[in-house]
């Protein structure tokens, strides 16, 4: 049995650990990477919501302006200036709407 093996075996070992210790470290960012894709994917639900639930309060309050300009017109008091304009405001409240809604559909 030899004594001496020359540095070979202690490089294996040296290698071998080198590569489990690269592992290790692969492991840990991918484990940081999909804690960070949860967290993400978490706020940009929560900012769906919250974007879905501002633009149906923007799409009621143009309802509403729109319904109150029309009361006005028919009373003879409005403009047809003022009812066009409300009526424009409404379907862009209701487009901003449709379009909170499917972004928050494809982002869940």
């Amino acid at each position: 049995m030899p004594l001496f093996t020359g540095f070979a075996r202690d490089a294996r070992v040296k290698r071998t650990k080198i590569e489990l210790k690269q592992i290790e470290n692969q492991i840990v960012a991918l484990k940081n990477n999909i804690d960070n894709e949860i967290t993400q994917a978490k706020l940009n639900y929560m900012s769906s919501v919250a974007t879905v639930q501002f633009q149906k309060k923007n799409m009621q309050l143009a309802e509403n302006v729109y319904q109150q300009t029309k009361k006005k017109f028919e009373a003879g008091t409005g403009s047809n200036t003022e009812i066009s304009a409300a009526q424009a405001d409404l379907v862009s409240a209701q487009n901003n709407f449709m379009n909170a809604l499917y972004t928050f559909c494809l982002s869940n």
